[in-house]
């Protein structure tokens, strides 16, 4: 069972919540309810590897250092502030400025096939974003925020400032929105991406071969979250991996050893929320 998980487990997750979330939508359940399930669902198979079979049990997550300080962020960053809300706001703006979508979506292809079309054309957003936030210092300090922990789990998923992941969210859903994509389809690459960041940032054995070539999972991630600079510059993508590889910026040495280990930014920076979340805009 254990060399199913490692091998098979992301897969498996992603086809049958992604398959039931589709089948969920077009029965009338709402996008926020076919979204909790995905995330619920993410969340129950990666804390199991998590117990069974960690790849280091010395990340294994405190209460004060990990837990309270992702859980204060995710409280306030999507209950209180309501990301979503301004997300949606700031991508009507741009639509606004663009002159409004195009009719260019091709909703007449098979439901998957569209969300393949979708991953790839946000992904090219999120990749330029994401790159952003590590070569230039402004964006730098908000987005320092999810590097700052010196262990990965699976609830680092969350731990972003409120500027920095809604701005990346937003910079993914406006091409859509500008070549026509619908309501559904932009839910599901919602729902994808919420499934698959528990499993990028899990502490548990994966080896998912050819598939790291195609999708960001755990194993390029942790590299990503290195804290030598020159390495974690590397393996931008959000949800897939491609714009690496076209941009030059993959990056896979195949084995873990110390230097995987060794996850987080050079400096003390606090850990609380009312640091985690002012002290950005103080520079």
């Amino acid at each position: 069972m254990q060399k199913v998980f490692i091998s098979f487990g992301y897969p498996i997750c992603i086809i049958s919540v992604l398959s039931a979330s589709i089948f969920l939508l077009e029965n009338g359940y709402t996008e926020l309810e076919v979204l909790l399930f995905g995330a619920i669902s993410s969340i129950f198979f990666t804390v199991i590897g998590e117990i069974f079979i960690p790849l280091f049990k010395d990340w294994r997550p405190s209460l004060k250092e990990n837990f309270f300080p992702d859980a204060s962020l995710f409280v306030l960053n999507y209950i209180v502030f309501q990301s979503q809300l301004l997300q949606i706001f700031l991508a009507s703006i741009a639509m606004k400025f663009s002159g409004g979508g195009f009719d260019l979506w091709p909703s007449g292809l098979n439901i998957y096939v569209q969300l393949v079309f979708a991953l790839i054309i946000a992904e090219f957003g999120l990749y330029w974003f994401h790159r952003g936030c590590h070569e230039i210092p402004f964006l730098w300090r908000f987005h320092r925020i999810h590097h700052n922990p010196k262990r990965l789990y699976w609830f680092n998923a969350t731990r972003f400032h409120y500027v920095d992941v809604t701005l990346l969210q937003v910079c993914g859903i406006v091409p859509l929105l500008i070549l026509g994509a619908d309501a559904k389809i932009i839910s599901l690459v919602t729902i994808f991406s919420t499934v698959h960041g528990f499993w990028q940032h899990v502490n548990a054995e994966q080896d998912q071969k050819i598939l790291n070539y195609f999708f960001s999972g755990p194993e390029l991630h942790r590299w990503h979250h290195n804290l030598k600079s020159e390495v974690a510059n590397h393996n931008y993508g959000n949800n897939l991996i491609i714009w690496d590889h076209v941009f030059k910026t993959f990056y896979w040495p195949k084995h873990n050893n110390e230097q995987l280990r060794s996850v987080g930014v050079k400096g003390n920076f606090s850990n609380n929320i009312k640091s985690m979340t002012l002290d950005p805009f103080k520079g």
